[in-house]
């Protein structure tokens, strides 16, 4: 397991979040740098954050299209397209519940995959993944991005913080995590939001997550970050 450089990193806290109880997690200054772990830059918040609002102009897009009478959208109906060849998809799981100007709870997921790996497992799980959303009314809408290397940004809304954590810790997803991520990603960022304003605001990142699957046994590490609303 690698060894963090900078002496900051050496103070190592019993950081109990659900989903990964006992786990021995980093905790991260909001500008902290650890040089051996690039994807833990605070450099790629910006890029993050456009993809998050990307897709959720996405959402706001099919929305507005539904309202206006211009298509049909039915509850955990997939809409996909390409843009430039690369794959875009969103899903509304629980359209009535999408309230323009109600607050909402948000999760980002951006990770960097092993090339090599054949994805198909990833994908399959994935897609059980998703058809298991309509347990949880909670979940309001799938949105995903594909990037270059077979790599993908997803974007989650629900309604109330705790609703994540229940499908997270679902039967599907928690197998798809133990068994599959470790032999597919090199790294994850999970991002937990808010949308203080509903669907017209902006994407707030209180939190980040980090997985560093290439350190032997899993690295784990947290960043709260300040928000101003």
């Amino acid at each position: 397991m690698r060894k963090p450089s900078h002496p900051l990193l050496q103070i190592v806290v019993k950081f109990v979040f659900r989903g990964y109880p006992d786990q021995v997690v980093t905790q991260l200054g909001p500008g902290q740098i650890i040089p051996l772990r690039p994807f833990t830059s605070v450099e790629l918040y910006e890029g993050d954050r456009r993809l998050l609002a990307t897709m959720l102009g996405d959402l706001r897009t099919l929305l507005d299209e539904a309202a206006a009478g211009e298509r049909e959208v039915l509850p955990d109906e997939r809409v996909a397209w390409k843009d430039d060849g690369l794959r875009r998809r969103t899903i509304l799981c629980n359209p009535s519940a999408l309230m323009p100007e109600a607050g909402l709870c948000a999760v980002g997921f951006f990770s960097e995959r092993h090339p090599d790996v054949n994805i198909g497992p990833l994908e399959r799980a994935n897609d059980e993944i998703v058809r298991e959303f309509k347990k949880y009314p909670g979940v309001l809408s799938y949105s995903s991005y594909e990037l270059p290397a077979s790599n993908w940004a997803n974007l989650v809304l629900h309604d109330e913080p705790d609703v994540a954590e229940r499908w997270r810790g679902g039967q599907v997803h928690a197998r798809a995590v133990e068994n599959l991520s470790p032999l597919h990603y090199r790294n994850v960022r999970i991002h937990n939001c808010r949308l203080p304003d509903g669907l017209a605001g902006e994407i707030l990142i209180e939190r980040t997550k980090y997985f560093d699957y290439e350190a032997g046994d899993v690295w784990r590490a947290v960043r709260e970050l300040p928000t101003t609303s």
